[in-house]
């Protein structure tokens, strides 16, 4: 077996029906944000403070003014502010359930202006434990299902991170579809889960195919529990490297529903 790359949305289309990762299978967990207020704490926790890649803004933790839920939304505010030395502030949530397999789709809308860096994405559950049980990055894997930078907005990526494609065999899986403003509109985002296989799905068809390659954990380590992250990045390694634009604060990172289905 052997990783897939997607050449593009031409080559998508040229793939035939896809099949519905959706069938023969049942919603086992979701989010439709259906109340006003934070986030549910029974579905999601916060990251704190300036995490990673260099970002320019600070995560913060149970404060509306970057995450809440509003009119059957969850709304990720970007904000231009001073706080806790950082002069932007934004949010980034995981979910407390991580999951071995399944579909997973989330319907969302992103935002754009240079500097932003939305993102859908996955990391393996043992990122999060502590002391020899911690399991660090690319080991633990990670799905990006989408990401986007601002000043490069008609593109939205699809990454497959693990330890062995992040060395220089040349083996990183990823893709980028070209569109046509993509923060204009509220898209779906789809990932199944499969004991040896990642499809990556945008609005219904299929992306991108990673393939466990029998190698073991440093080319498959979904072979254990993932969770899932939404966030909304300002600047950065790769957000940032055209500058931020202070002119598009507040900025939003909207979602509708995240679902399971298994």
């Amino acid at each position: 077996m052997s990783v897939l790359i997607a050449a593009g949305l031409a080559a998508m289309m040229a793939g035939g029906q896809d099949v519905d990762p959706k069938a023969g299978k049942q919603i086992v967990w979701q989010d439709n944000f259906s109340t006003d207020g934070l986030p549910d704490p029974a579905n999601w926790n916060y990251e704190n403070g300036l995490v990673r890649n260099h970002e320019a803004q600070f995560y913060t933790t149970k404060r509306a003014a970057n995450a809440r839920v509003k009119n059957g939304e969850l709304i990720i505010e970007a904000r231009h502010e001073d706080f806790q030395n950082a002069k932007y502030t934004s949010a980034a949530l995981e979910s407390s359930k991580s999951w071995d397999h399944g579909y997973f789709e989330f319907k969302a809308k992103i935002p754009t202006g240079r500097g932003t860096w939305p993102a859908i994405w996955f990391l393996g559950d043992g990122i999060r434990q502590k002391g020899a049980d911690n399991i660090g990055w690319p080991l633990c894997g990670e799905i990006d299902l989408m990401e986007n930078v601002g000043f490069d907005p008609d593109k939205v990526h699809f990454n497959i991170h693990t330890q062995a494609n992040n060395t220089s065999d040349g083996s990183v899986a990823s893709t980028h579809l070209d569109l046509n403003q993509p923060w204009a509109d509220w898209h779906t985002y789809g990932v199944d889960y499969q004991a040896h296989k990642l499809d990556l799905y945008f609005d219904g068809k299929k992306v991108l195919s990673y393939l466990d390659n029998g190698k073991g954990e440093a080319g498959w380590p979904f072979d254990k529990p993932q969770f899932i992250l939404l966030n909304l990045a300002i600047g950065g390694d790769w957000g940032g490297q055209k500058g931020i634009d202070d002119t598009i604060f507040p900025a939003k990172l909207e979602v509708q529903y995240v679902r399971v289905y298994q």
